[in-house]
């Protein structure tokens, strides 16, 4: 929910008639320079324009290259979608919260349910859920847990003993008609039921705001050891990136997708004389997501992840692995970009 610093509405105009056929279509980008979070810009732009900008090839990122008017970046179209757990049930309507989702931190991938109003939230966050059986073999459409688990173990529970984790609209209002304290509370002085989870969640994948396919990648990636990776992400950004909760590994592995090379480098380091493996970054190592058949504890040893998320150990002096910037630092973007369709 950062904001971003944009121009006044004036500057508009500063690429005017630089246009590209996209489609069949030609386009318009017009930089904003205005503070703005992404959810803010993608209204703006719909509103004024026709949407947030699209990258389609290398020659529309020319012409959005720009370093002397946004050092900073710029927000584009580029998006995770919202999709529920059931596969073949559509995301198209929503019952949000005021300020939500607010992806507070960036690391809320997932959604709670409580009075029938919806929050995003932490996917690493024990909460109760609710499991539906569309074969009824309960005797109940819907099961509501007394346990607490994280979003991931409740869809893995549902999925094994139910059908799957709540999802669509239609399961929720049936699932409203017959348990009336989670839609109507407060009422009668009783308090309103815990959070539960519900089975929507943010897609791992990229789409743009227009609705177009994200095919053209052109992700920021650096090729060097370990060493040369620390340095240069704290020189140019804060830190090598530290996974300390299933969110950020979450967060981590989308982006070692897009890396050019097999691994991408962790903050992750081995330390001889305290026989124990620390984050540079000074959070302790008590989430971890190592493979299998890692080879044994040396003191150049530091650690990647391949482009499935596993974690793996690699000697320090290894070189063509990409690193990964610290999350907070590489989201601190400050400008949008918009475009808009011209008329043939």
């Amino acid at each position: 929910t950062t904001r971003r610093e944009y121009f006044p509405s004036g500057f508009s105009s500063l690429l005017s008639g630089q246009c590209s056929s996209i489609g069949g279509q030609l386009y318009d980008y017009h930089f904003i320079g205005e503070n703005m979070t992404w959810k803010e810009a993608q209204d703006y732009c719909r509103n004024h324009h026709t949407d947030l900008a699209t990258v389609s090839n290398q020659t529309d990122m020319h012409r959005l290259h720009n370093p002397a008017k946004f050092q900073a970046g710029a927000w584009i179209g580029l998006q995770r979608d919202w999709r529920w757990s059931q596969p073949g049930v559509e995301f198209n309507e929503s019952k949000w919260s005021q300020g939500e989702p607010n992806n507070l931190n960036n690391q809320e991938n997932c959604v709670w349910m409580r009075n029938d109003i919806w929050n995003d939230e932490s996917c690493s966050k024990p909460l109760k859920f609710i499991c539906y059986d569309e074969h009824n073999a309960s005797g109940e459409t819907f099961y509501i847990s007394n346990s607490v688990m994280t979003w991931p173990e409740a869809q893995s529970y549902c999925r094994r003993q139910y059908t799957d984790l709540i999802s669509g609209v239609k399961q929720l209002e049936d699932f409203k008609r017959q348990h009336q304290d989670y839609a109507t509370c407060p009422n009668n002085n009783n308090p309103c039921p815990d959070p539960v989870w519900i089975g929507l969640f943010r897609d791992s994948d990229w789409s743009w705001s227009d609705g177009n396919s994200f095919s053209f990648r052109s992700w920021d990636n650096k090729n060097m050891t370990w060493v040369d990776a620390l340095y240069y992400c704290r020189d140019h950004y804060r830190d090598l990136v530290s996974i300390t909760n299933q969110d950020e590994q979450l967060w981590v592995q989308e982006r070692a997708k897009m890396a050019s090379t097999p691994y991408v480098w962790l903050g992750l380091r081995y330390t001889c004389t305290l026989d124990l493996w620390f984050w540079v970054t000074d959070e302790m190592v008590c989430y971890n997501n190592w493979g299998p058949g890692q080879s044994g504890d040396n003191c150049n040893t530091a650690g990647a992840m391949d482009r499935e998320g596993t974690w793996v150990k690699k000697t320090t002096t290894t070189s063509l692995i990409s690193s990964v910037p610290s999350k907070n630092q590489q989201n601190e973007t400050k400008y949008i970009y918009s475009s808009t369709v011209l008329q043939q």
